[in-house]
């Protein structure tokens, strides 16, 4: 399952590396309840054996080696220097429940798109609608004016969407936008994301009986559908 969260970012510099890094802590800390300890996340290294020799996070946040690999690496990239950075970590898993994510930042005045990715391999307990969309809001949490959160199989993206230049439904889709189930009849739910007393967004649910896959004909033909009526709407956003 493949997950992708845009939001902007509201300064004219880049995070310091801790913030940065802080951010990964937070998204770790949403896939404990799955059984995925804090302390089993490595950052990149150019080999395996380095990365999982240094463990990314503690019970309080990021480890100074974690910190100083990325430092090493960005006097290397020089990405400060034109205002990006990405860095991310993975669980050592490479044969079933591995997960990876990375947080793309930008602070160019012309392009300050900045992305989530994040990468699910045969997570069962990811795979309950419920779980998912609780999964969702945490990420809501850390970054509550994210412009749309995608989830779903990444060959859906690549292959079936609709659009090229809008993000997929795929099985499950937030967007920035107070959307009713009756504006999108094709969703097999459309749930609210509240803010107070205000509704300030929707996970529009796709398939909610089973995983959503791109081998099951009828859930493609339900995300293009919903994607069309979106957009038919203007409620389908352009990248």
């Amino acid at each position: 399952m493949h997950i992708v969260l845009k939001f902007y970012l509201q300064q004219d510099t880049l995070p310091s590396r801790e913030e940065h890094v802080g951010e990964l802590w937070k998204v770790a800390k949403l896939f404990e309840p799955f059984g995925f300890p804090i302390e089993d996340w490595y950052p990149p290294a150019p080999t395996r054996k380095k990365s999982l020799a240094n463990p990314a996070f503690s019970r309080n946040g990021p480890t100074a080696p974690a910190l100083e690999m990325l430092r090493i690496r960005d006097e290397k990239d020089k990405t400060t220097d034109f205002h990006f950075r990405r860095t991310g970590v993975w669980n050592g898993k490479e044969d079933g429940r591995g997960v990876v994510f990375s947080i793309l930042l930008s602070s160019d005045v012309d392009n300050r798109t900045c992305l989530l990715d994040l990468q699910i391999d045969e997570v069962v307990e990811l795979g309950d609608a419920g779980n998912m969309q609780q999964f969702m809001l945490g990420l809501l949490d850390i970054w509550p004016a994210a412009f749309y959160i995608r989830v779903g199989p990444l060959m859906y993206y690549t292959t079936h969407q609709v659009f090229s230049d809008r993000p997929g439904v795929g099985w499950m889709l937030y967007l920035n936008e107070a959307i009713t189930a009756a504006q999108v009849p094709e969703a097999a739910a459309v749930i609210p994301v509240m803010s107070g007393d205000k509704t300030k967004g929707s996970i529009i649910v796709s398939v909610d009986d089973k995983v959503f896959s791109v081998h099951e004909a009828v859930h493609v033909k339900t995300a293009n559908a919903i994607e069309v009526r979106l957009a038919d709407q203007d409620l389908l956003p352009r990248y």
